[in-house]
């Protein structure tokens, strides 16, 4: 069956309601000179002013820098100036974290494959100056720690921006410019920049707020502070990305530019650590990169989410493929995943819209739930209530949430198991997963329990810490 990618990206941006999009599809020749890049847009990068997306419309790419960090990081390590399993104290010396003892054993293995424990979403802005990943790792002294560093996954924004920090310190230079010189330029990577002032060049889209059902609104500032750049401040357009993507499919080197060795390249896509039951399918985290398997076919990438923008890159490396959608507003995650599903099921690729969904056949719990309490980390807090067979959980954002916007908001959980949950606010978005647990003397020697919310592990609050 032949799809028209051009009129499958209108329809779904139209009905999930994203004001803008551009999609990318990469596909691999039998050489480098058959390799072949299209790029598609729909919508609008600015409701307010209406001005069109185009194919090399510039987007944020989020969380998906993190990959390119990892990249440059390799190639340090490849120069034997930092090795993966040493502490990152031994060369930040000065480095002060929330827990000493942690502090003194986290490696840069930990950091790339969130296993650090650091509690993650922090995003503390520190300026615009080039000290600022400097000063927010500073900040990390008063940052607590979720569990024994390399017992557990928990996804964390704060442990890249260290990576970046890493960076600075073995090449003297600021995160920005070393991500220039080692990657962007070697590639020829001409329309990805970190800054707004390298965006505004070219046709740039705008993030825009909304629920489902409700007129989109652009949204009055632009991006992620400075201090979080390691971690999710590149901009970039599909083709970019994909020739980024190609770079990797191609073991580590593209146009005879070697960008990093293929070991490298086949040590990100690796087996570090499982992330928790129900949160992927068939997969794993690399370094850097967050790999699944669909029907057989192995497939690695990463998401991005900023400020009102959504990003998606996920290759193929066994049908020579690779996807990009960039997009500008809520109502990404079904968009890309009816989106992806379409355009693989012509390639053998059998990819769900949604990694996890409720049982057919309701589970009834008996009794009260292990996971009903409280439960907070740095960003946000949580309550998982009963009541009259109904089950809940309250998400409260703290003073320190990145969305200052963020509101209250008490979602029904769905039992899949005792301890493992779907909720969701409407029916016109994904579902998140939700699972609970104890810890193991291993993991945290205080004991406890925890909740995953999505890919984020959560203490729970003991009784005596609770206000009021």
């Amino acid at each position: 069956m032949t799809v028209d990618p051009q009129q499958l990206l209108d329809e779904l941006r139209e009905t999930h309601q994203v004001p803008g999009a551009a999609l990318g599809i990469l596909s691999l020749g039998s050489s480098e000179s058959d390799d072949r890049i299209r790029a598609y847009a729909s919508g609008s990068l600015n409701l307010d002013t209406q001005a069109p997306v185009q194919p090399d419309s510039i987007f944020q790419v989020g969380s998906i820098t993190k990959t390119f960090t990892t990249t440059m990081i390799m190639q340090l390590v490849e120069q034997q100036k930092v090795d993966l399993d040493q502490p990152v104290i031994n060369i930040l010396r000065d480095l002060q974290l929330g827990d000493p003892e942690a502090a003194k054993i986290i490696t840069l293995r930990h950091l790339l494959s969130h296993s650090s424990g650091i509690d993650g979403d922090v995003f503390t802005d520190h300026g615009r100056g080039d000290d600022a990943v400097t000063k927010y790792v500073e900040g990390l002294a008063g940052i607590g720690q979720l569990f024994r560093p390399g017992t557990m996954f928990s996804y964390c924004n704060a442990g890249f921006v260290l990576v970046g920090k890493l960076i600075e310190e073995l090449t003297g230079t600021t995160w920005d410019a070393a991500l220039h010189d080692q990657i962007l330029r070697p590639l020829g990577l001409e329309h990805t920049g970190t800054l707004p002032e390298e965006a505004i060049l070219g046709s740039a889209a705008v993030g825009h707020s909304g629920e489902p059902g409700e007129p989109r609104t652009v949204i009055r500032r632009w991006q992620l502070p400075r201090s979080i750049g390691p971690a999710g401040l590149i901009n970039s357009t599909v083709t970019d990305v994909l020739t980024y993507a190609r770079m990797h499919l191609r073991g580590g080197s593209l146009g005879g530019t070697t960008i990093i060795t293929t070991a490298s390249a086949d040590a990100m896509r690796a087996e570090e650590i499982r992330p928790p039951v129900g949160h992927r399918v068939d997969g794993w985290q690399g370094l850097g990169w967050m790999v699944d398997r669909f029907g057989g076919s192995e497939a690695f990438g990463h998401n991005g989410a900023t400020v009102g923008q959504l990003a998606y890159l996920q290759a193929y490396p066994d049908r020579g493929v690779a996807l990009c959608l960039l997009t500008n507003g809520p109502g990404g995650n079904l968009f890309w995943g009816e989106l992806r599903r379409a355009l693989l099921a012509p390639r053998g690729i059998d990819a769900p819209v949604q990694l996890d969904l409720p049982p057919e056949e309701p589970h009834v719990i008996t009794g009260t739930p292990g996971a009903v309490g409280r439960y907070g980390r740095f960003s946000e807090s949580y309550e998982v209530a009963q009541h009259d067979g109904r089950l809940t959980i309250n998400i409260v954002p703290t003073e320190d949430s990145p969305d200052p916007e963020d509101e209250p908001e008490l979602l029904d959980l769905v039992p899949v198991s005792d301890d493992h949950f779907l909720a969701r606010s409407d029916e016109r978005l994904a579902w998140t997963t939700y699972s609970y647990g104890r810890f193991t003397a291993e993991q945290n020697p205080a004991g406890g329990d925890y909740l995953y919310t999505g890919t984020r592990l959560t203490p729970r609050i003991p009784a005596e810490d609770r206000p009021g």
